[in-house]
C-alpha cells in the first residue's frame, strides 16, 4: 500500500516541479531543483534504485554521475575558476593524490563524483542567488522536499515505521531507506524554509516548526542538534521583527528564556538517546585510548562509535610515514572495518592522513569566514550557526558521504557564496557575471 502512495505521491511533486521550473525561474535553478527532486526522487524507491543495475553502479549512482556531468557541461566555466572555490579544489587535489598513490581507482572516482555533484549544485545555488536573489531562490526550492515530506506525514498518520536501535525506538522516514539520510532532507527542507523572506511562504511558521517536529520523529539525534541554531535564530528573529526598538529589550530577554527552557524541554525528553553524549564530553580521552583496553561498558558509549573511531585512529598513527600523510585512500576501510567511522574528521584522518584531515579543516574554517562574511545582515546570523551546526553533525556521523547531506551544504555554500558581494539583480545575467568572474 505505501509503495502505491510513494507512487502517487511522486506523480504530484512532479507536476510541482515542471510547473515551477517552467514559470519564472532562471535555468540554473531549474537544474538545481530538478537535482536536488530527482535524488529524493529515486531515494524513496531505494529497493529498485538501490542495487547494481549496470556494471556495478545503480540507478541512485548514475543519476548522480549523470547529473554531476551534466553540471559541468551546463553551467559557465569561469564559475568554476573562482578563487573563491580554491580551498575545496585543494581537498579534491588531496583525495585524487591519495587515491593515486594507494591504488584505490574506484574509491577516487566514487568520492570525487560525489564532491562534483555538490561542486555544481553549489555553482548553480550562487548563480541563481546572483540572478533573482536568495529568497526567490529559497521559495522555489521548497518544491524539492514536497515528496519526502508529504511520505513522512503519511507514514506517521498510517504507522508505517522503522526501528533503529536496540532500546526499541522507532524512526518514521517515510519509506525511505535510512535515518541518516532522510534526516538531512529535513534538516535541509527546515534549513530553505528559515532562509525564506517573511511572508515570501504562507503559513511559514506553521511549516517552520511542523518541520522541526517531524525531525524529531526521525529520531536521529545528530541531526536534531544541527538545526537547533537554525530553530532559535527563526524564532528570535520572528519575535524581534514584530516588536518596537523600546519593546525589544524585555520581550527578547523572555523569548530568550522561553527557547532555553524549550531546549532544556527536548533536552529532558530524549535524555536517554543524548545521555552518551554526556559521558563522552567528560571522557574525551577515550577517542584517543587503544581499542584494546577498552572495557565492555566503554565499548557501548554511542552505539560502539567511540570504539569504532579509536581502531581508525590507531590503525593510522602505527602505520608508516607516507599512510600517516596520506591516508590509506578513499573507501579504504571497506573490508578492513565492519562499519564506516560515523565521524567525518576521523573517516578523513583514515583515508587521507594529516594532509587530507588539515585540508578539510581548512576548508571548515574557509567556510566559516564565508558564512560570517555575506552582505545580508540576516544570514550573516543563521548561515554561519547553520554551518556549525552542520559541522558539529560530522563529529558522530557522516552527511558529506551521503549526497543528501552534500546537497545541505551545497545550498549552504551556494547561498553564501552568492551573498558576499551586494547583488544587483537589475542588471542582466551575462552583466553580473562578467562583473563577477573580473572581480573574482
Amino acid at each position: 500500500m505505501f509503495e502505491g502512495l510513494k507512487v502517487v505521491v511522486g506523480l504530484i511533486s512532479f507536476i510541482m516541479v515542471y510547473r515551477t521550473i517552467t514559470g519564472n525561474c532562471n535555468k540554473y535553478l531549474a537544474f538545481a531543483i530538478c537535482a536536488i527532486w530527482l535524488r529524493f526522487f529515486l531515494a524513496a524507491f531505494h529497493t529498485i534504485t538501490y542495487p547494481s543495475l549496470v556494471a556495478g553502479f545503480s540507478i541512485n549512482a548514475l543519476s548522480s554521475i549523470s547529473i554531476a556531468a551534466l553540471g559541468l557541461f551546463f553551467l559557465p566555466l569561469k564559475v568554476f575558476a573562482l578563487r573563491k572555490l580554491a580551498p575545496f579544489y585543494f581537498l579534491f587535489l588531496t583525495i585524487f593524490v591519495s587515491g593515486f598513490i594507494n591504488l584505490k581507482i574506484p574509491g577516487t572516482i566514487n568520492v570525487l563524483v560525489k564532491w562534483c555533484y555538490f561542486l555544481v549544485l553549489a555553482g548553480a545555488i550562487f548563480l541563481s542567488v546572483r540572478v533573482q536573489g536568495h529568497s526567490e531562490t529559497f521559495k522555489k526550492l521548497l518544491v524539492c522536499f514536497f515528496m519526502p515530506v508529504t511520505l513522512q506525514v503519511l507514514s506517521i498518520a498510517l504507522g508505517e515505521v522503522k526501528a533503529t536501535e536496540n532500546d526499541g525506538s522507532a524512526s518514521y522516514i517515510g519509506g525511505y531507506n535510512h535515518e541518516a539520510a532522510f534526516s538531512m532532507i529535513i534538516v535541509s527542507f527546515i534549513f530553505v524554509l528559515g532562509l525564506t523572506e517573511r511572508n515570501a511562504v504562507k503559513f511559514r511558521t506553521t511549516l517552520f516548526t511542523v518541520a522541526v517536529f517531524l525531525l524529531i520523529l526521525v529520531n536521529y539525534r545528530t541531526a536534531v542538534l544541527t538545526i537547533l541554531p537554525i530553530a532559535a535564530i527563526f524564532y528570535y528573529s520572528l519575535v524581534e521583527q514584530r516588536l518596537k526598538p523600546s519593546q525589544k529589550a524585555p520581550v527578547l530577554t523572555i523569548v530568550s528564556m522561553l527557547l532555553i527552557f524549550v531546549f532544556v524541554a527536548i533536552s529532558f525528553t530524549l535524555r536517554e538517546r543524548f545521555a552518551d553524549v554526556g559521558t563522552l564530553a567528560s571522557n574525551l580521552d577515550l577517542i584517543f585510548k587503544s581499542p584494546i583496553y577498552f572495557s565492555e561498558a566503554e565499548k557501548d558509549i554511542m552505539s560502539s562509535r567511540v570504539y569504532l573511531w579509536s581502531q581508525y585512529i590507531n590503525a593510522l598513527t602505527n602505520s608508516d610515514l607516507l599512510r600517516q600523510m596520506i591516508g590509506f585512500g578513499p573507501d579504504s576501510w571497506k573490508g578492513v572495518f565492519k562499519h564506516y567511522a560515523h565521524n567525518t574528521y576521523v573517516s578523513y584522518f583514515y583515508e587521507y592522513g594529516y594532509i587530507g584531515l588539515m585540508s578539510f579543516l581548512l576548508l571548515c574554517l574557509y567556510a566559516l569566514f564565508v558564512t560570517a562574511n555575506v552582505s545580508d545582515k540576516r544570514l550573516a546570523k543563521i548561515l554561519p550557526l547553520s554551518l556549525i551546526g552542520f559541522l558539529t553533525m560530522n563529529l558522530a556521523t557522516m552527511p558529506l558521504w551521503n549526497i543528501e547531506g552534500l546537497i545541505f551544504f551545497a545550498i549552504l555554500i551556494g547561498v553564501s557564496l552568492g551573498n558576499t558581494k551586494p547583488s544587483k539583480t537589475h542588471l542582466s545575467f551575462r552583466t553580473q557575471l562578467a562583473l563577477l568572474t573580473t572581480r573574482d
